[in-house]
């Protein structure tokens, strides 16, 4: 059995992060976590509405294409089911800053997809 998979965020670079904060902001998100470089400049701020975010990056490295995230609610199971597949992650899971287990795979044509969990 397939465990179930919901989108949780899309990620985009945001070059300017006070500009991109504000279009959102335009369209009822409210901001949520972010994280700071050694400066104190915004590398990574959440823009919330109704459960789900967009993810504002605005790390130099960040592919224009950005990625896209799902969320499931059992990790271990997930990555059991995926490996069945023929698909391993690019890294074992992590905990982030923000408390969320989280790993990336990347799909064939090199975009990257983020699995988090609780």
């Amino acid at each position: 059995m397939t465990p179930a998979f919901a989108l949780n965020h899309v990620a985009l670079p945001a070059p300017e992060p006070e500009r991109s904060m504000a279009f959102y902001a335009a369209f009822g998100f409210t901001p949520g976590f972010v994280r700071h470089d050694a400066s104190g400049a915004i590398e990574l701020q959440q823009m919330h509405r109704d459960g789900q975010f967009v993810e504002l990056i605005a790390a130099p490295n960040t592919p224009a294409a950005g990625h896209f995230g799902l969320h499931t609610g059992d990790m271990d199971a997930a990555l059991a089911h995926l490996a069945q597949q023929g698909l391993a992650p690019l890294h074992p899971p992590r905990r982030g800053q923000s408390g969320v287990l989280w790993t990336f795979f990347r799909d064939p044509a090199g975009n990257m997809v983020e699995v988090t969990a609780p």
